[in-house]
């Protein structure tokens, strides 16, 4: 080992801070720690943030502006679901198509207002005036055994299950009651309710198991944090801090107004028994705040803190959640050029998807006029080869 090295190994460790006892050094190891991971997420939610409002000046006007022609689209193309003037391939063909389109309007966040459950009502107006005895038939036993699955129990009339099958209201107004007779007249049956599937992230199913775990909070630990708080030296913690924060023992008015704000937080902290932010005001506030830590209490603490420093590499590793977190994943690049790109090439898609959308709107009137669109996608579909899952990012972006 060289001199040069040994001076400056020596320089460090002496720069160190010394603890009077190894419990003391570990807490502020774990605060270094945290102070450094809150510190990352601060920025990262900056990021985000600047990020998440480019888009919605730049992006999302032009995304929804794609939901609503893609929702006019829909309307048009199933008018033609009553036609009978269509091959077996060619109707397969249009509902495969409407399928497609409605399905990316369902997933989209930025679809605003349509009213797709018109849209759907429509389709299937459409659809059931073209079946035959035995399609009929086939639709009120997959009818039946939905039922069955979800209440217990089916209507025993043929005539009425074939009503629902020509007429989805019916069949709607029979879940509904069938809802509230299970479940209290106080939950109304919701086909917009959001399930599980719904969530961008209900396939992070790491990220969804930490979720659920920390949902729940651990009866020993609240029993320890109470016990913890309501300890001597803790409670000397919160009086000191108390004396210390106290607005009215402060002159200055901007001063005192921070102080007030700063006691609330305390007040909040010590009702609510939030040990961390109770450490973090002591910390940040009390340079005597060492000494008021007991041995026993730094046993229980440290444990405490490290779950606290694993919880916020966990919060920054897993991103944003929601909207803000798919954006995030698909514009946040490695750099400014790399974002600007991945903004540059997004938003020229949207353009020529639009223009796209209007050339077809403004196209299909006739059958004749469809007919070939239909034929284009069955040709498509038979060069193609199936493609993997679709990508995160694609849940949301056609």
């Amino acid at each position: 080992m060289s001199l040069t090295k040994s001076k400056t190994s020596a320089k460090r460790k002496k720069a160190e801070p010394r603890h009077e006892s190894p419990a003391l050094a570990y807490f502020h190891r774990q605060w270094q720690a945290i102070e450094k991971l809150q510190a990352k997420l601060a920025k990262q939610e900056q990021e985000g943030a600047d990020i998440y409002q480019r888009f919605v000046s730049d992006i999302e006007p032009l995304e929804r502006e794609q939901c609503g022609l893609i929702f006019q689209l829909c309307q048009r193309l199933a008018g033609f679901t009553a036609r009978k003037s269509f091959t077996q391939w060619q109707r397969e063909m249009l509902h495969g198509w409407i399928d497609e389109l409605m399905g990316y309007l369902e997933s989209n966040p930025f679809r605003g207002e349509l009213d797709l459950e018109s849209l759907y009502m429509a389709v299937q107006a459409g659809s059931v005036s073209q079946l035959d005895d035995d399609q009929l038939e086939a639709s009120c036993d997959f009818i039946t055994d939905m039922l069955q699955e979800a209440f217990g129990e089916s209507p025993d009339d043929i005539e009425l299950l074939r009503e629902m099958v020509r007429n989805p209201e019916k069949l709607r107004d029979y879940m509904q009651a069938q809802a509230q007779k299970q479940g209290g007249d106080e939950h109304e049956w919701d086909d917009d309710a959001p399930d599980c599937g719904d969530d961008p992230f209900a396939n992070d199913e790491a990220f969804a198991r930490w979720q659920d775990h920390h949902d729940m909070a651990d009866p020993d630990e609240v029993a320890r944090v109470e016990q913890l708080l309501d300890n001597s030296s803790l409670k000397q913690l919160y009086r000191k801090l108390a004396m210390t924060l106290h607005p009215d023992r402060e002159q200055d008015p901007v001063k005192r107004e921070e102080k007030s704000r700063l006691m609330g937080e305390l007040s909040h902290a010590w009702e609510t028994r939030d040990m961390f932010t109770l450490l973090h005001l002591a910390h940040t506030h009390l340079p005597e705040a060492d000494k008021l830590l007991s041995e026993e209490n730094l046993v229980a603490i440290n444990p405490a803190l490290w779950q606290k420093k694993r919880e916020l590499e966990i919060c920054f590793y897993s991103g944003p959640e929601g909207v803000q977190g798919v954006i995030l994943h698909k514009f946040k690049q490695r750099s400014k050029k790399k974002t600007d790109l991945a903004f540059e090439e997004h938003q020229h898609y949207l353009q020529r998807d639009i223009k796209q959308l209007h050339g077809q709107l403004a196209t299909i009137t006739t059958l004749a006029t469809l007919k070939p669109y239909l034929a284009e996608r069955w040709d498509a579909r038979q060069h193609t080869i199936w493609d993997e899952e679709p990508d995160f990012d694609e849940i949301f972006f056609r």
